[in-house]
């Protein structure tokens, strides 16, 4: 079948799908993270007797939230789908769905599993108060569809990156090489990403909270406004003790986010390590890009946001911890102060050029102390390396430091400061941003293919090495390129 050549630009071909995948891709790791909060929270709620409802609050908030997260990122998957892939990108979807049929088969049926089971939860949430722990068997329902929905997308990416040499057939595609390291990569993130979102999201309505008690006391200090009558005084004197409670409350759950959100992010350096390694010995020349190539600049960023994120997580935890002189705060600042230095470390670039082929083509690939283009200290063995794992201990003391300080009962909620606040809302942006540098790395990677070595971007050509399809067969799609 001879095949017309297919236009685009950059805006049709390349941002739309950058804009509208990136987007999605946040937006269900938040979704698979709210989930798996959602069940943490209410799994405590459950076993306390002390009365405390906010861990139940939070996790009704959580599904609340859910409802408007995933009704406006169905719209958009449906939308990728009909028109970028099918339009766009139509004549690569019809030789990706002649491979992975099946999977996307899987993947949909998921998807109308969650329809029934977030929406069944959301409705249902007041009247299974008395049945909790049936409540609790739907949000792992939930929990777990999420999850198989994310395993079967994840199939098709990892197959796209590594297609083991054009072996299409079920198995393989489901035991490639990259699926299972990155499985567990977005698992992790999918928490951490989460528990940064719920963390921004808490200290921007601690910050609204605040500001009304702050109306509220300067109102009864000064005296109401002649037009007001005591009744109105007293009403404001009863509001405060709820605004302040209601400060406390989302104090509260920022730093429970700000908790999921480093903890997670903590892993996340082996994790990524792992994938990266499944790259280089399955898909050498995506690997030589991301570390040599146009791609290794990109690093650079990466490795500076991981930083940032465990620098501002510290300096909230040092913050919090300052505000009320819990024990070792001042170690807390140390540790802030060790981890802009080592972030600062790990950020050098190896060479001073957009790429190593560019350092080799100018004949000065020698250290820049001989006039060279090179920095060794800026090698990723053992200099790089050694800054993420002081990146990690320095990350896992502060954290620790942190719950000692909590499980002593030294921390009490709705006594932090605004600028405590701001370093959460300063998280939340850096880990998104994190989010999408790691997408761009991963998909750019491959250029120029859209299935590595198999199908390219320009023109969407199929190679002669074609993908061989489940059972032996292999595509019949031939693509001839108009001159």
């Amino acid at each position: 079948m001879q095949l017309n050549q297919i236009g685009g630009n950059l805006l049709s071909n390349g941002l739309l799908v950058a804009v509208v995948v990136l987007l999605h891709v946040q937006i269900s790791a938040f979704l698979i993270g709210a989930s798996t909060m959602t069940i943490i929270s209410e799994c405590i709620s459950m076993t306390r007797r002390s009365g405390d409802t906010r861990h139940e609050r939070l996790a009704h908030g959580l599904v609340r939230s859910s409802i408007y997260v995933f009704s406006f990122g169905s719209a958009l998957a449906i939308f990728f789908v009909l028109f970028v892939l099918g339009a766009v990108w139509g004549r690569f979807f019809v030789a990706l769905q002649q491979i992975t049929f099946w999977t996307f088969f899987l993947e949909a049926l998921t998807f109308l599993a969650e329809v029934v089971l977030i929406y069944t939860v959301y409705v249902n949430w007041d009247r299974l108060r008395r049945f909790r722990k049936a409540r609790l068997g739907l949000l792992f329902l939930l929990n777990i569809d999420m999850w198989l929905q994310m395993f079967f997308i994840d199939v098709v990416a990892s197959f796209m990156l590594t297609p083991n040499g054009g072996d299409a057939t079920y198995i393989n595609q489901i035991l490639n090489p990259t699926q299972i390291p990155l499985d567990i990569h977005r698992t992790v993130g999918n928490v951490a990403f989460t528990g940064a979102i719920v963390a921004a999201v808490a200290a921007f309505r601690y910050l609204r909270a605040t500001r009304r008690v702050e109306r509220t006391e300067r109102a009864v200090a000064t005296g109401m406004p002649a037009h007001s009558v005591g009744a109105m005084a007293a009403s404001a004197l009863a509001a405060e003790p709820a605004e302040q409670a209601e400060a406390r409350y989302w104090d509260w759950v920022a730093q429970w986010g700000a908790v999921f959100a480093i903890a997670f992010t903590v892993l996340q350096p082996w994790l990524g390590y792992s994938y990266a390694k499944e790259v280089q010995l399955h898909a050498y020349p995506a690997w030589v890009n991301m570390m040599f190539g146009d791609l290794s600049n990109v690093f650079l960023v990466q490795i500076t946001l991981l930083g940032s994120i465990f620098t501002l997580g510290a300096a909230y935890f040092w913050r919090r911890m300052r505000a009320v002189r819990a024990s070792h705060h001042r170690r807390q600042g140390a540790i802030v102060v060790l981890l802009v230095l080592v972030t600062a470390f790990a950020a050098m670039p190896a060479w001073f050029a957009p790429t190593y082929n560019d350092v080799v083509a100018a004949h000065l690939d020698r250290p820049f102390w001989d006039g060279g283009l090179l920095n060794p200290l800026g090698n990723f063995i053992p200099y790089k390396v050694g800054a993420l794992f002081a990146m990690v201990f320095l990350t896992l003391w502060s954290l620790t430091s942190y719950l000692r300080a909590l499980s002593r009962e030294e921390l009490p909620a709705g006594r932090t400061g605004r600028r405590a606040q701001l370093l959460l809302v300063a998280l939340g942006v850096v880990v998104s941003v994190m989010m999408i540098v790691m997408g761009v790395i991963r998909e750019h990677s491959r250029q120029p293919f859209l299935i590595n070595g198999e199908l390219t971007i320009s023109n969407q050509q199929i190679l002669n090495n074609q993908p061989s399809l489940p059972g032996g067969s292999s595509s019949s799609v031939q693509v001839t390129p108009a001159p």
